[in-house]
Formats: structure tokens, sequence, C-alpha cells
């Protein structure tokens, strides 16, 4: 093996090492993606709009009759995003059985003043609908995700901390699931602590997409990803692999076995 060769496998090596750290969650965020493709069909009724409609609050799951109400409780005030918001108590309903109430969540009644807020849109995204199908089983559910913490952030100014916001990291959920049969059944998990389908039925926020292994929105485990994700980690472990593939020494491994036999 050259001395040219030596030194250019070397450089191949501690650039796959100095990659592995960032590289690695990032591939297996795809791998992730890939399989809940493949696996299950998901679809969040939240996403279906009509100019300002939301998904409806109510929804028919193989005749099972899902519903939610509210009652005001208290004065109104300006969320984060200085929308009027009033205290509420939700009610969740099945086939007109309460399975969850939730006390005194933010409700928007009004947008622009007039226009009247319709369907689960006026819970703020503190409570979403989805359908789940599971292709490898036979295991469909209708899910509501519950926000249990972090929903309920006050109007602030520039250089105020804003009231209620409590870091994604930190927010906590609750799964209620409907089977076809009107079966009920719960979870309760954090967005530290979450499976790989339960990380499916968290709606994205503004920090930008949910993710399972990487951070919230894409960010990078380290300060040089995010100064070049492009040519770190994947054009240097690209290279640290074709480095270490184009100067293995292959003959001489090759050798040293045909002499030992």
């Amino acid at each position: 093996m050259t001395k040219k060769k030596r030194k250019r496998l070397l450089i191949g090596i501690v650039l796959v090492a100095l990659s592995l750290p960032s590289i690695t969650p990032m591939l297996m965020e795809i791998a992730y993606k890939i399989e809940m493709g493949i696996r299950y069909d998901i679809d969040e009724l939240n996403s279906h709009r009509t100019d300002y409609a939301g998904a409806p609050d109510d929804a028919n799951y193989y005749g099972n009759i899902i519903r939610a109400s509210h009652i005001t409780t208290g004065e109104p005030y300006f969320n984060a995003w200085d929308n009027l918001v009033h205290p509420s108590d939700i009610r969740l309903t099945v086939n007109g059985e309460t399975v969850e109430t939730l006390n005194n969540y933010p409700v928007q009644l009004l947008r622009f003043g007039e226009l009247a807020v319709e369907g689960l849109d006026r819970y703020n995204g503190a409570i979403t609908y989805w359908t789940v199908e599971d292709k490898f089983t036979d295991k469909d559910f209708f899910a509501i995700t519950i926000a249990q913490n972090g929903y309920d952030m006050r109007f602030h100014r520039d250089g105020e901390v804003m009231p209620g916001y409590v870091d994604i990291e930190d927010r906590e959920f609750k799964l209620i699931k409907i089977a076809k049969d009107g079966a009920v059944s719960e979870e309760l998990f954090t967005f530290n602590n979450k499976s790989k389908l339960q990380t499916q039925l968290i709606t994205e926020d503004f920090i930008g997409p949910i993710n399972h292994y990487l951070r919230p929105g894409y960010l990078y485990p380290s300060l040089l990803s995010l100064v070049s994700p492009l040519l770190y980690p994947w054009l240097t472990t690209i290279a640290g692999v074709g480095l270490i593939l184009f100067n293995f020494p292959y003959r001489g491994m090759k050798r040293r076995n045909t002499a030992r036999n």
C-alpha cells in the first residue's frame, strides 16, 4: 500500500467518523418515513379544508358518530396569534357517550371580526381527527389526538416571553382510538416518549415538520451542519466512503490470507 493511498484512506476514515453523529439520525429518519408510508395509510381530517372551514367537529366512522362540542366558561382573551378566544369546556362523545371532557380550553368563535370559525378550527389545533389504516393487520381505527399542554398561548409583544408557551419537547398528548366496532381505548404519550405511529398523529406546528429521530423542524445536531447541511454530513460521508472504498488495501489483505493458508 503506497503512502498516498494510506493517507487518502485515513482521510476517508476521518470524514466518515466525523459525519456519523449527524448522518445516522438522518438515515434513520428516512428509513422511518419509508416504513410508515409502506405500512400505514394515515389521513388527517383537519387538513381537508374548504375556504375558511376546517374539519367538521363531527365524523362518522363505520357508523360510529364522533362529535366535539363546547360550552364557554370564562371571559375571552387574545391568544398568541392575536385572535379572540373563549375559555370553554370541550366535550368529546362517541355514539352519544362522553369519552373526554377538556376544561378551560381556548375556543375561537370568530375570525376577522365577523367570520364564524367552523369545525375543529375552533379548537386551534388542540384537537385533531385522523383515520389510520394498518395495511399489515386489520387494526384500523379512528384517532382523536388531544394536546394536554402547550395549547393555551397568550398574546405578547416583541421582546416579551409568550405566556403559556411550552417547548414542543415538553408537550404531552392523549390519543383516543375508536375501533370499527365502536370500542374506545386511550393512550398517553409525550413528545419525547412516543411510538413511531404516535409521531405521525402529531400535527406539524409552526416550528416545522415533526420528526421521530431528528429534532422538530429538521434541526441538525451540530452547528456545522446548520451552516452547510449539504456539505456536512452528506457530501463528507459520500467522500469518506469513496476514499475508503478506492484506497482500502484489498490486495494486501488477499496476499496476507493466502500466506496464512
